[in-house]
């Protein structure tokens, strides 16, 4: 699988962004910045059906960094992509639109770029919510706000951060992406096994830190052991970025999914864009400390997730991680058995009442009045100027 990978350079992009033209917005009230390479499209791409949404009441419009990601951008949504490939761009857009409010949805060191303009009001989105230690940036006192989607994200902030002001820089909004439907693919193949897992291992990570990555380590025993049991479809979905740096986890994945194409039981190999679709289609979830492990905790299914084997990354306290079971890598072979543990009453109940510390109240027009509120637009007559 070449997930994410470019086929086209910046030139080549660069000439069909010219050729394609397209007409500049009169006004833009909401910039997002997105400072990133292509292989990082799903950091946005998980914030455009919101965005979107917030499009419909305020003038919204992308900033890229790269002619590839803006192309790329231009074909997976209707919201204007303007490219700033240098820092003359960024100044003559900021000052020509003077946006309200800028959004961020990663630490992309260009971030410090926009971040000089002292008029709008800097939001930093993030790309998901869970325990790593990302979650816990210093970066976070860069921007003006921080939306958070629960009690976790403040509690985690509070106990991380020096001298960081909980109550005027987090906004709780909830998780707005949890409330998009989404339907399965259309190539999904039918099943007669009882129960449907998802395996969907995160990025090895570009640091020791940031390595909570289980393929290498547990994932083909914890594939091989379901396949023997016989009563799991599996759906595996690695992470965008897996085998990036390490090669032990690109081979991971290839020697997956070939388990999985070569046996019966209407397996699949999941590159689609979005995590949404599983939550519905799956029994249970199979992960590792990320935003996938959190997200579906509002389903009320099991979940089990994994410990990493580095152990310089970190196992932040306070949270769920605390009292989950983490799945060493010692009892990798023994996931049905894990699995079964996680579907107990006990284990379920203590999951649901997670979800309610992880997830405030809040769907996509939270996010919309959010941003709205800190644009200091007050009325119908304001947005149309």
């Amino acid at each position: 699988m070449d997930r994410g990978r470019s086929v086209i350079d910046s030139r080549t992009a660069l000439r069909e962004l010219k050729r394609r033209g397209s007409s500049r917005p009169e006004r833009i009230a909401v910039f997002v910045y997105f400072g990133s390479g292509e292989q990082y499209l799903y950091q946005i791409r998980d914030w455009l059906a919101p965005l979107s949404a917030l499009a419909e009441r305020l003038p919204v419009a992308i900033i890229a960094r790269d002619p590839r990601v803006a192309l790329a951008l231009t074909e997976m949504t209707a919201l204007p992509v303007m490219l700033a490939r240098w820092l003359a761009d960024i100044d003559g857009l900021m000052n020509t639109y003077l946006p309200d409010v800028v959004l961020y949805v990663n630490q992309n060191v260009s971030n410090f770029d926009v971040l000089a303009y002292a008029r709008p009001q800097h939001v930093f989105l993030s790309h998901g919510e869970s325990d790593k230690v990302y979650m816990v940036s210093n970066q976070a006192k860069a921007y003006d706000v921080t939306f958070v989607a629960g009690q976790a994200a403040v509690d985690r902030y509070r106990a991380a951060l020096h001298d960081f002001d909980t109550d005027s820089k987090l906004r709780v909004i909830g998780r707005p992406q949890l409330h998009i439907p989404e339907s399965p693919p259309p190539d999904l193949p039918p099943t007669d096994r009882a129960r449907t897992v998802v395996y969907a291992p995160t990025t090895e990570g570009s640091a020791p830190p940031m390595e909570y990555g289980s393929l290498a380590s547990h994932g083909v025993d914890m594939v091989q052991a379901l396949l023997a049991d016989g009563n799991y479809r599996i759906i595996f979905r690695p992470h965008p970025q897996a085998g990036r740096r390490q090669n032990s986890h690109a081979s991971a994945v290839r020697k997956i999914a070939d388990l999985l194409t070569g046996a019966a039981g209407g397996h699949y190999v999941d590159s689609t864009p979005r995590f949404g679709w599983q939550r519905e289609v799956a029994d249970a979830l199979v992960c590792d400390i990320s935003a996938v492990a959190v997200d579906w905790l509002t389903t009320g299914k099991p979940l089990v997730v994994t410990r990493p084997v580095q152990p310089l990354a970190p196992i932040l306290s306070g949270g769920m991680l605390a009292a989950l079971p983490l799945l060493s890598v010692e009892r990798s072979t023994a996931i049905v058995e894990a699995l079964e543990r996680a579907g107990s009453t006990e284990e379920l109940d203590q999951l649901r009442s997670w979800a309610h510390y992880y997830f405030a109240d809040g769907d996509v027009g939270t996010f919309v009045d959010a941003v709205i509120e800190l644009a200091g637009i007050t009325g119908p007559e304001e947005m149309e100027a």
